[in-house]
């Protein structure tokens, strides 16, 4: 089985991956997780700090990238294309719940419904959120109304088909996550011309979506409807992880 390269959004941490890594290494697939952070004090922009942590922490991976599967999660994705650069390969991407990449194009430019730019500004600069910083925290816990009040309903899917094991799946969305700059979803991100340069498939998970899809089987590339939850690797790892792999076969081919 071909090795998988779990790259998790900006917005969430890496450990939204963990499930998932797990149950694809029990059906004999290596997986990583690069975690990639957003600091304040950086060289250059968001993006170049992303591709040079993802570069280090693939560094001594022993992993044949070449066959490797490189996966996003929501808006990982638009970078995937420069993180890319940094592997040799990668055989095929997997685009999982996420706006398309489009050179140039910030996030928030990507967001279908652009109400939500104004919504995610507003709430960078709550009290809770220090330094404009989008913090998906305040306090030490996470709360219902702390992660309903993001645009996106980015939780309440799992929230409401998870209703005894909610501080569980928020815990792990944001484990380990820091308060992201509003600037890593304002900056431009590039891609090659060249891209893609490998086989593209894409994971569709929740309405909000809907059009990135759409877009994805117009240009082509295999769509898989799961049409669950925007965090459905984390509601049903063991599932999730075999609807991957056999969907990155058939994308790699």
């Amino acid at each position: 089985m071909r090795p998988f390269i779990l790259v998790h959004g900006p917005l969430i941490g890496p450990f939204t991956w963990v499930p998932v890594a797990a149950e694809l290494r029990k059906l004999g697939a290596s997986a990583v997780l690069p975690a990639l952070n957003s600091p304040a004090a950086r060289e250059g922009t968001y993006w170049e700090h992303h591709c040079r942590e993802f570069a280090m922490e693939l560094r001594d991976v022993s992993m044949d990238t070449r066959e490797a599967v490189l996966v996003g999660h929501a808006g990982a994705c638009p970078l995937l294309p420069r993180l890319a650069e940094e592997l040799e390969g990668p055989a095929a991407y997997v685009l999982v719940d996420s706006d398309l990449p489009r050179d140039g194009a910030s996030r928030f430019d990507l967001f279908e419904n652009q109400a939500h730019v104004e919504d995610f500004r507003r709430i960078a600069g709550k009290p809770y959120s220090p330094r404009g910083r989008l913090s998906p925290q305040p306090g030490l816990k996470p709360t219902d109304e702390t992660v309903r009040e993001w645009p996106g309903d980015l939780l309440s899917e799992a929230l409401t088909q998870n209703p005894d094991n909610t501080l569980d799946v928020q815990s792990t969305v944001f484990a380990g996550k820091r308060p992201t700059p509003i600037g890593v979803l304002d900056e431009p991100l590039p891609v090659p011309a060249s891209w893609p340069d490998a086989p593209v498939g894409y994971l569709h998970l929740s309405e909000t979506y809907n059009g990135a899809a759409a877009d994805a089987g117009a240009a082509g590339w295999p769509v898989r409807e799961l049409r669950s939850s925007h965090v459905q690797m984390l509601l049903d790892p063991e599932p999730f992880a075999r609807e991957l792999a056999a969907f990155a076969e058939e994308v790699a081919g």
